[in-house]
C-alpha cells in the first residue's frame, strides 16, 4: 500500500456512507440491518470489478458501526474522473440496494459518496496521510458532489439537449379481447452510453437537479414520435410525484403538444409511481384534479413495490392500478401472490378503477391473472418494449378465456348508457340554497340528485335526502344554506362510462356503503357528463332483459336462441349494417354421444359455445353477435372484414381443446369406432367443427341465408378437420348493379 500511495502520481480514494443507519437498525432490528449490509456491499463489489477491476491496490474495509466503506482506486486518476466514479457507482449501488429495501420497510436507503486523492511524502505515515484523505472524501460525501466537476453532466446535458432520448412503447392489453388498451412510453438513453439504462438517467437526474427538465424532454419525445393511435387507446406517461410541483407541468405544455400530434387529454394517462414519496400533499391533489377536469386520467405504478400503496390509492382514486412485477412473478406457483392479486381485484372492482399487472413473462402467469379476473396486462410474454410500436398480435390462454366468468358475461351485455336521463347540473361554487332550490322545483320523484360539475366533467354528487338530513339538523340552515354546494357533496360517486354493462353498473352501485347505496349513477363519455340513472330504473331493466332473454335462450349454454337471432338479423338488416353469419356445426357429435354419453355430448357444446363467445369477444367486441339456434348448432353475427379472423381463432382452438374431451386412447388413435345415424358402423375422426361463413348486404333473405349456409357448410365438412370455408359468391341482398361498382361480380 505504502508503495502504491507514495507513487509519483497521487491515488484515488472512494468513500460510500450509510448516514441515519443508527436510526435504520433501531427500527428494523440488527438482522435486517446487516442483511441491508451485505447487498451494499455485494453492490460495491460489483462496481469495483465493473469500474476498478484494473486498480493497482483495492482496499475495502466494512466498519458496521459507522456503516462505512471506502475503496482505494489505482494511481493517477484525476479528481474528475473520481467524480464521475463515484456517482455512477453510488447510483449503481442505491440501485441494486434499495430494489430489496423498499419492499421489506417501505423506504429508501440513504447512500453518499465522496472521493479525494491520497499522495505521501517519504517518511509520512501512511495511517495519518490516509486518515486525512478519507475526511476529505467523508467531507464531500456529507455535503454534495461538485455538479460542475463532473464530466458526466457534461455527457448528460448532450442527451437531454440534443435530444438523444430514444421513446420506446409497450403495449397494455385486455385480457379480456386481446386487444390494446394503450402504450407506456418508457425511456432509453443513447445505445452504448452509461445513461443508457433508464434507472441510472433518472436517478441522476433527481441527483443533480435537472429531474423536472429531463421529465418535460421524455414527454415530448414521446408523443412526438408516438405516431397514429386508435381513438379509444391511451398513452401512459410516466410521472415522478416530484414533477408534479415542476410550474412548467402545470403551464398548459402538455395540451398544446398533444394538440400539435393530434391527441387529445382523453387519450393520455399520467403513471404516478409509488417508488418515491409524496412532499407536498395539497399541491399534489390540486394538480391532479386540475389535470382530470381537462380528460387526463392516473394510474398508480409500481403497487406492491413502495410507499403507502392502499393510502395512496384511496386518496387519488385513479382511473388504472398497475401492479409491481414483483407481485405478478410466479403468480401461477406462489399461493400468497395469487392471494394478494384476488384481493386487489376485488378492492378495484369496488372502487371502480381497473387493474394492470406489469412484466408477464410466462403463459402460465398469463393464465392465472386471468383467471384472478385481472384487467389488463403488460410484459415482454405480450409484447417487448420498441420503437416503432411493435405489431401485436396476443394469442390469449383459451381455457383461461373461457372461464365462468366469461360464460356469466354473455348474460345482460346491455351498455349502462342507453338508461341515461338528463341531469340537474351546478358548478361548485353553486349556494346550498340554490341547489334546494333546483330540486324541489324539478320533478317530483323521492329521490333526486344534483350533479356538481367542472368544465362539463362530474366532481361531485348531492342527494335530495343526504341534503336535506344535514338542513335538517339543529344548526343545518344556519351552517351550510348560503355556503357552497361544495362544503355538502359527495366528492367520490360511482362515475360509470356509458360502455359499461347494466350488469357491472348494478354491481357496482350496490358495493356501495349504506348511505349512497341508492344514489344516483352518473354515466360519462369520453369523461364528460352524459346523464344520471337511478338505481330504481337500473335494476328494472336489469330484470326487464333477464326475463327476455330467459324467454328465448338455450337452457344448456344460456344463449340467445331463435327468435332472439331472427330479431337481431332484422335489427341489422333494417339499419343496413354489411354483416357475415358464421354458421358452426360440429363433425361427428352422433359418435362421440354414442360413446360417451348425454352428458358428456352437452360438455362439448358447452366447450364450442365458450370457444364461440371468446373469439367473439376478442375479434368483435360489441360489434359481433351470438346465437345458439338448437343442438350443436350456432351462428355468429359480425362485420364482414372480421369474419375470416374469427373463423381461424375458432377452428385452432377447437382442434387445441377438442380432443381433452377423450380418453386418452382415443387420442392417441384418432379415431372412434362407432355407427352413423343409418347404422354404418366404421371408424370416425374426433369431434371437429365447420364454420360457413355467408355474407349479407342490405335486406336480409333469411331464407336465402339459410340455403346458402347449408351449402357451404357442406362443403366445410368435406374437408377433414376443423375447417372454415366462405362463400365468395355475390353478398345476400346485394343488387347486381352494385356488386358490379364493387368490382365483385
Amino acid at each position: 500500500m505504502r508503495y502504491a500511495l507514495e507513487s509519483d502520481n497521487p491515488s484515488g480514494i472512494l468513500v460510500f456512507v450509510v448516514p441515519n443507519f443508527f436510526t435504520f437498525q433501531r427500527l428494523y432490528g440488527p438482522e435486517l440491518a446487516d442483511m441491508t449490509l451485505r447487498k451494499v456491499e455485494a453492490a460495491l463489489d460489483e462496481c469495483r470489478a465493473q469500474y476498478l477491476a484494473d486498480c493497482e491496490r483495492v482496499h475495502f474495509e466494512n466498519a458496521r458501526d459507522g456503516c462505512f466503506f471506502f475503496i482505494l482506486s489505482r494511481a493517477g486518476l484525476s479528481l474528475d474522473v473520481l467524480a464521475d466514479l463515484a456517482m455512477t457507482m453510488v447510483l449503481a449501488v442505491r440501485h441494486a440496494t434499495n430494489r430489496e429495501v423498499v419492499k421489506l420497510t417501505g423506504q429508501k436507503l440513504e447512500i453518499k459518496a465522496g472521493y479525494s486523492t491520497v499522495r505521501l511524502n517519504m517518511g509520512v505515515d501512511v495511517s495519518d496521510g490516509l486518515y486525512q484523505s478519507l475526511c476529505d472524501a467523508q467531507q464531500v460525501a456529507a455535503g454534495q458532489l461538485n455538479v460542475n466537476r463532473l464530466r458526466m453532466m457534461e455527457e448528460f446535458r448532450g442527451i437531454v439537449e440534443e435530444p438523444r432520448i430514444m421513446p420506446v412503447y409497450q403495449p397494455i392489453v385486455d385480457l379480456n379481447t386481446g386487444r390494446v388498451l394503450g402504450w407506456e412510453a418508457l425511456t432509453r438513453g443513447p445505445e452504448g452510453s452509461r445513461f443508457h439504462s433508464p434507472t441510472v438517467l433518472f436517478d441522476f437526474a433527481e441527483e443533480v437537479g435537472f429531474l423536472f427538465h429531463l421529465e418535460r424532454v421524455c414527454r415530448q419525445q414521446a408523443i412526438s414520435n408516438f405516431g397514429p393511435l386508435d381513438p379509444q387507446q391511451k398513452i401512459f406517461l410516466n410521472i415522478h410525484p416530484h414533477t408534479v410541483g415542476d410550474p412548467a407541468f402545470t403551464a398548459g405544455q402538455t395540451r398544446q403538444l398533444l394538440g400539435r400530434y393530434g391527441l387529445k387529454p382523453e387519450n393520455v394517462v399520467f403513471e404516478i409511481t409509488e417508488r418515491h414519496p409524496v412532499r407536498e400533499f395539497t399541491l399534489f391533489f390540486q394538480t391532479l384534479e386540475h389535470y382530470r377536469s381537462q380528460g387526463y386520467q392516473v394510474a398508480i405504478d409500481d403497487v406492491g413495490a413502495g410507499y403507502s400503496g392502499l393510502w395512496t390509492i384511496a386518496n387519488i382514486r385513479p382511473e388504472f392500478v398497475k401492479v409491481d412485477m414483483s407481485l405478478v412473478r410466479c403468480v401461477d406457483s406462489n399461493p400468497v401472490h395469487r392471494a394478494l392479486l384476488e384481493t386487489l381485484v376485488s378492492f378495484s372492482n369496488k372502487i371502480g378503477c381497473r387493474l394492470i399487472a406489469e412484466g408477464i413473462e410466462s403463459e402460465t402467469e398469463l393464465s392465472t391473472l386471468m383467471d384472478l379476473g385481472v384487467h389488463f396486462g403488460q410484459g415482454f410474454h405480450l409484447a417487448r418494449p420498441a420503437n416503432p410500436k411493435p405489431p401485436v398480435s396476443v394469442d390469449l390462454p383459451v381455457k383461461a378465456a373461457l372461464n365462468d366468468q366469461t360464460f356469466r358475461e354473455w348474460k345482460v351485455s346491455l351498455p349502462v348508457g342507453t338508461l341515461a336521463e338528463p341531469a340537474l347540473q351546478v358548478e361548485p361554487t353553486t349556494r346550498i340554497s340554490e341547489v334546494q332550490h333546483l330540486i324541489q322545483s324539478g320533478p317530483a320523484t323521492p329521490i333526486a340528485g344534483v350533479v356538481v360539475l367542472e368544465e362539463q366533467r362530474p366532481v361531485g354528487l348531492v342527494m335530495s335526502h343526504n341534503l336535506n338530513r344535514e338542513l335538517g339538523t339543529r344548526f343545518g340552515v344556519s351552517l351550510y344554506y348560503d355556503r357552497p354546494v361544495s362544503r355538502l357533496m359527495d366528492r367520490t360517486p360511482l362515475i360509470i362510462d356509458e360502455a359499461a354493462s347494466v350488469a357491472v353498473a348494478a354491481e357496482r352501485a350496490m358495493s356501495r356503503d349504506t348511505y349512497h347505496v341508492y344514489d344516483q349513477i352518473i354515466v360519462t363519455r369520453g369523461g364528460k357528463l352524459l346523464g344520471v340513472v337511478s338505481v330504481q330504473k337500473m335494476l328494472d331493466s336489469l330484470a326487464r332483459i333477464q326475463v327476455e332473454m330467459a324467454k328465448g335462450a338455450n337452457p344448456l349454454t344460456g344463449l340467445p336462441g331463435n327468435v332472439a337471432i331472427e330479431q337481431e338479423i332484422e335489427r341489422r338488416s333494417r339499419a343496413g349494417v354489411p354483416s357475415s353469419f358464421i354458421y358452426a356445426d360440429l363433425d361427428h357429435f352422433k359418435v362421440y354421444n354414442d360413446q360417451y354419453g348425454f352428458e358428456k355430448g352437452d360438455r362439448v357444446i358447452l366447450l364450442l359455445a365458450r370457444i364461440l363467445q371468446w373469439a367473439v369477444n376478442r375479434h368483435t367486441g360489441p360489434d359481433g353477435y351470438l346465437g345458439h339456434v338448437g343442438g350443436d348448432d350456432f351462428v355468429v353475427i359480425t362485420p364482414p372484414e372480421r369474419a375470416e379472423r374469427l373463423a381461424r381463432a375458432v377452428t385452432r382452438c377447437f382442434s387445441r381443446l377438442g380432443p381433452t374431451l377423450y380418453s386418452r386412447g382415443d387420442r392417441e388413435r384418432g379415431y372412434v369406432e362407432g355407427a352413423t345415424r343409418n347404422g354404418d358402423k366404421g371408424r370416425f375422426d374426433l369431434v371437429s367443427v365447420s364454420l360457413a361463413i355467408v355474407d349479407c348486404h342490405g335486406q336480409a333473405d333469411l331464407i336465402q341465408v339459410g340455403e346458402r349456409a347449408a351449402e357451404v357448410k357442406k362443403w366445410a365438412k368435406s374437408v377433414p378437420g376443423c375447417s372454415w370455408v366462405r362463400d365468395r359468391r355475390r353478398p345476400v341482398g346485394e343488387s347486381p348493379d352494385a356488386a358490379a361498382e364493387a368490382g365483385d361480380y
